[in-house]
C-alpha cells in the first residue's frame, strides 16, 4: 500500500505541478488580456473624444453653412431687386430717348421749314430788289 500511496502522491504532485503551470499560464494570459483591455479602453476613450470633437465641428460647420446660405439668399434678393430697378430705369430711359428722338426729328423739320421760308423770302426780296433797281433806273432815264 505504501507503493500505491507513493504512486498516488507522485501523481498528485504531477497534477499539482500541471495545475501550478496552468495557473502561471493563466496569470500571464490574464495580465496580457488586462493590458490589451487597458489599451483598448484608452483607444475607445480617444475615439470617443475624437467623435465628440467631430460632432462639435460638424455643428459649427452647420451653423456656418446656415449663415452663408442666409447671407447668399439675402444677397441674391438684393441683386434681383437691383436688376429689376435697373430694368425699369432702362425702360424709362428708352422712353425718354424715343421722345427726344421724336423732338429732334420735329425740330429738324421746323428748321427745314424755316430755311425754306427764309429762302422764299430771300428770293422774294431779290425779285423786289431787282424791281426797285429797274424802277430807279427807269426814273433816272426819264
Amino acid at each position: 500500500m505504501t507503493e500505491e500511496l507513493k504512486c498516488l502522491t507522485e501523481s498528485r504532485m504531477r497534477q499539482m505541478d500541471i495545475i501550478k503551470q496552468k495557473m502561471v499560464e493563466l496569470r500571464n494570459q490574464n495580465e496580457k488580456l488586462t493590458s490589451e483591455n487597458v489599451d483598448l479602453s484608452d483607444r475607445v476613450h480617444s475615439l470617443s473624444k475624437s467623435y465628440e470633437e467631430l460632432i462639435i465641428e460638424n455643428e459649427n460647420l452647420s451653423k456656418q453653412l446656415k449663415d452663408l446660405t442666409e447671407t447668399s439668399q439675402t444677397r441674391e434678393d438684393e441683386l434681383i431687386s437691383r436688376v429689376n430697378t435697373l430694368k425699369e430705369d432702362l425702360h424709362e430711359a428708352d422712353k425718354r430717348a424715343d421722345n427726344s428722338e421724336r423732338q429732334v426729328v420735329y425740330l429738324l423739320k421746323r428748321v427745314q421749314q424755316q430755311e425754306d421760308l427764309a429762302t422764299y423770302y430771300m428770293e422774294a426780296c431779290k425779285g423786289t430788289g431787282q424791281f426797285i433797281d429797274d424802277s430807279i433806273n427807269e426814273l433816272i432815264d426819264i
